[in-house]
């Protein structure tokens, strides 16, 4: 009886550490499974677009999915998941789509990956940086008192490029403004405000001019963002390197825009809203660029029809606008 106890309670020691151990497996299973759960959920994939909901659509994904895509981007940069991804995009030409306020869809592509610098003081690069493909419904000018009919001028206090980008009427409006309030709000709380380098010392033609950025969430692209290299003549105007200091070509535009001063097929037509004309109170069919002439103090360039980015033209006049931001 004594050695038949003994070995019930014998058994019943084994039977209690086994059961023990199967619990602390369990919980150890549980712990890392709930970890896998938490770990998906913060690696979710990016938002897609919902036809008739979303007004920003690029490649599947929405304006909230594109910001994740390129925060993922900004912090890994080509070890992210989706580099290779974008730049087939990138390298395709992939059209998105942009509802503005007043219905009409504005085309973009995607222009460079990994080029703009954040304007938060990260040191960090935006993920994507993408560019209208046509223009807004409606022509702006430089500087100067927007009419309230289709007048191709300005008022005349716009008669100046003094104090470049940075101080221009236009770019007020595209940060803040009329243009600004035309984008949905999805594409509002999500774009990110990036450092733009131009010439924003006195006039475009000041002596001694050098490039200063400004922050900005929407703007206009620089001659030298467009092109492979600076025009002889503008490399050092008047001993100052300012248009070369205008941040350097996008990649889309490698191999694509070849030269500095006449046609440029890709760039030829960009000029025209969606329904295939220039915009209401276009002066002419072109587009403004944000660099201010280095030789004329009332000048900003501009791409013509024909795709040439070494235009340009009076601050008053009115041209076609085509936005770039990042996300």
């Amino acid at each position: 009886m004594k050695g038949t106890k003994m070995g019930m309670h014998a058994s019943n020691r084994v039977n209690r550490h086994l059961g023990q151990r199967i619990l602390a497996t369990l919980a150890i299973v549980a712990a890392v499974c709930g970890g896998l759960i938490t770990g998906s959920a913060i690696a979710s994939e990016p938002a897609k677009c919902s036809t008739g909901v979303d007004k920003v659509c690029y490649a599947g994904y929405n304006a909230a999915g594109l910001k994740q895509i390129a925060d993922d981007l900004s912090d890994k940069g080509k070890g992210s998941s989706y580099y290779a991804e974008m730049e087939d995009n990138l390298n395709k030409g992939t059209q998105g789509s942009l509802t503005l306020s007043d219905g009409s869809n504005l085309p973009f592509k995607l222009i460079g990956i990994l080029h703009d610098d954040k304007a938060d003081g990260s040191g960090k690069k935006a993920g994507l940086t993408f560019m209208a493909w046509n223009s807004l419904p409606k022509a702006y000018c430089m500087n100067g008192t927007m009419p309230n009919d289709n007048t191709t001028t300005c008022a005349s206090d716009g008669y100046t490029n003094k104090g470049g980008w940075r101080d221009s009427n236009l770019r007020q409006w595209m940060n803040t403004g009329e243009i600004w309030n035309q984008f949905p709000t999805d594409f509002q709380n999500n774009v990110t405000t990036v450092l733009k380098q131009t010439n924003n010392m006195y006039y475009g033609n000041t002596s001694g001019s050098a490039a200063s950025a400004t922050a900005d969430k929407v703007w206009l692209v620089s001659y030298r963002e467009l092109v492979p290299t600076i025009y002889d003549g503008w490399k050092s105007y008047n001993g100052f390197p300012a248009l070369s200091q205008e941040g350097s070509q996008y990649e889309y535009f490698q191999g694509k825009v070849m030269h500095n001063y006449s046609n440029n097929n890709i760039l030829s037509g960009i000029y025209e809203t969606v329904s295939g004309s220039a915009p209401s109170g276009a002066y002419s069919r072109n587009w403004w660029e944000r660099s201010p002439h280095p030789d004329y103090s009332s000048y900003f360039l501009r791409v013509d029809s024909s795709g040439d980015p070494s235009i340009s033209d009076y601050a008053d006049y009115r041209y076609s606008v085509v936005p770039a931001f990042s996300f």
